[in-house]
Parts: structure tokens; sequence; C-alpha cells
């Protein structure tokens, strides 16, 4: 079974057509790479697909959870009910080129700030969850620093 599926997908901003008939399917376990020179659009199909950005036509399922699809006969896409996008939606992270960490909040509260005010999680639950993810990425000692004590590579 695949874990993400993405057919003919179609994104424009504007006049300019980003995407056109993208599809690839993963299955689980296996690593896709997405290469192209800058402004072809690998980061639009990332931002799509993690529902970050809606698409104008095709089809995104998320392992049997149908999360956009464009119905026979019709232009745009349809996207799934709140509740099924946003099971989906914890299901996916993204490391941005660019991140974006609150400077005034430790390294704790920006990892639990998103799960528990977006994700509705209980805050000791998402506190447990990100000291486990810092201790898998070696920066355990690092929860009560902020940002501006971190280095780039430990930021990402």
């Amino acid at each position: 079974m695949n874990v993400l599926t993405a057919q003919n997908i179609q994104k424009s901003f504007g006049g300019s057509e980003v995407l056109k008939d993208i599809s690839f399917a993963i299955s689980e376990g296996e690593v896709l790479s997405i290469i192209g020179p800058s402004g072809s659009g690998k980061s639009t199909l990332l931002r799509c697909v993690t529902l970050l950005e809606r698409i104008d036509s095709g089809r995104i399922a998320y392992g049997d959870l149908l999360m956009a699809d464009t119905p026979a006969g019709q232009a745009k896409a349809v996207y799934s009910e709140g509740a099924v996008l946003q099971q989906i939606r914890r299901r996916f992270g993204l490391v941005f080129q660019n991140f974006n960490l609150f400077p005034h909040f430790t390294v704790m509260r920006n990892l639990t700030e998103a799960p528990v005010r977006v994700g509705k999680k209980d805050r000791r639950a998402a506190e447990e969850q990100a000291r486990e993810l810092l201790a898998k990425v070696g920066l355990a000692d690092r929860e009560k620093a902020y940002p501006c004590e971190l280095s780039g590579g430990q930021q990402q």
C-alpha cells in the first residue's frame, strides 16, 4: 500500500503554472528525492502534499485517506472535511530551508507551541514527545536554550 499518492497535480499562481501533471506514489520505507533548479516547484509540491498549499486540480491521498480530489467534470480540487485533514496534517513535518523560530521562546516552547495550539495536544504529552525528538537529534541538553544560542544546523 502506498503511504502517499499524488496524481495529476496542477498548481498555478496567477497566470504562472508551477506544477503541471505531477504524479508519484511512495510506499512505506521508500525514499523519494525531488530534484530541480531553483524555481522549478519543488517547495510548492511539498507544500501541496503537506496541506500548506492547496492544489488547483489532481488527487492526493495519504494511505487510504483522501486529502483532495478533482471530481470528473470539475475544474477545481475538492478537499476532504477538516477532521480528516487534521488527522493527516498531524503526520507530516517539514524542515524548511528558512526556518521560523520564535526568538523569545525556548527550544522546548518552539517545539511544543504548534502541537498544543493547532493540534490540540496535551502540553505534557507534547513536551514528552519534544524531549524524545531532541534526544534523537543529540540536542537533549538544549531544551531551555533560545534560538540565538543555537547554530544554524541546530536550529533546523
